[in-house]
């Protein structure tokens, strides 16, 4: 009996263990800029692109995978990049605007 009570008094002092769900990524669109210009991310992560920049811009996939829109001031777009890869992207706007996601594996690096 008393190797219960021992056990049920050690399980109710360990901590429990909470695995919270990586933050969405963030950039921030600002001064003709992407910041940062190059984040590396897991398949699977959704990235949100803010505009704070007093201009509209887009954020586009040089392979036209995918298209934000114009993003006025204030507004913000989201994209899951479901599949590892380097994904380069621009303002078609302005097109000297550029930045890059790296996405790797889910749970793993990049080799």
């Amino acid at each position: 009996m008393k190797y219960f009570i021992l056990a049920a008094l050690l399980m109710a002092a360990s901590p429990a263990v909470v695995h919270a769900a990586p933050a969405t990524p963030v950039v921030i669109i600002d001064n003709f800029k992407y910041g940062p210009a190059s984040i590396t991310i897991s398949a699977g992560q959704t990235v949100r692109f803010v505009n704070r920049d007093g201009e509209a811009h887009t954020v586009t996939a040089t392979g036209r995978t995918f298209d934000s829109g114009g993003m006025d001031t204030g507004d913000s777009w989201t994209y899951r990049f479901s599949k590892p890869g380097r994904y380069a992207y621009f303002c078609t706007l302005h097109p000297w605007m550029k930045g890059t996601i790296i996405v790797v594996p889910s749970g793993g690096k990049s080799k």
